[in-house]
């Protein structure tokens, strides 16, 4: 009888898991961690740390990916720098290309921000008959979301505060992945 209860017991516990509210599973990380972006990484590169925040449809897990730098140096006496990388059992990428990468993603990260503040501008201005009048990107945002504007967007990819400039119309700026307003990297909205 004890048995039979164990088994029962064990049993529903599993159905139970099984249902809408069941709890995210270290194994069901690690697997989604490694299969992100098609990379195959083998599941034991992957580490879970913790599992923080999970309610309803929304979970954090905080992990570990392994990561291998190759590193050289010039001469006997000259500094080591770091040549290429390897995320997890990967090839390994060589630096300026994976900065490249990372820019680009990032490039692509920030024009789609600037087209929803353009999109969020549009609707506004469909409504209301002419643009919000905003002086910087959080007084604007403050107007546009959520009502006019899904997501909130106040920074590019890389850290910094998007622009809004209002002559001779109303436009967004990301000053890019070197900082400086006015360069060849600078991410501009299309009006």
């Amino acid at each position: 009888m004890n048995r039979a209860f164990q088994l029962l017991f064990l049993f529903t516990f599993l159905i139970l898991q099984g249902c809408g509210g069941a709890r995210l599973s270290h194994s069901e990380i690690r697997k989604q961690v490694a299969d992100l972006g098609n990379s195959s990484l083998i599941p034991s590169s992957v580490s879970i740390r913790r599992v923080v925040n999970q309610s309803g449809n929304r979970a954090i897990a905080e992990t570990s990916v392994e990561l291998a730098f190759q590193m050289e140096r010039d001469s006997e006496n000259s500094p080591w720098h770091i040549t290429s990388v390897r995320l997890g059992d990967q090839n390994w990428v060589s630096v300026p290309e994976l900065i490249t990468a990372l820019t680009e993603s990032r490039k692509r990260e920030t024009s789609g921000a600037l087209e929803k503040l353009t999109a969020g501008v549009a609707s506004y201005r469909q409504r209301n008959g002419s643009a919000p009048t905003g002086s910087d990107i959080k007084a604007l945002s403050d107007i546009l979301h959520p009502q006019y504007m899904k997501d909130l967007v106040l920074d590019d990819a890389w850290g910094k505060a998007i622009l809004v400039e209002t002559s001779p119309t109303l436009r967004f700026r990301s000053v890019g992945p070197d900082g400086q307003r006015d360069t060849a990297d600078d991410l501009l909205s299309q009006e």
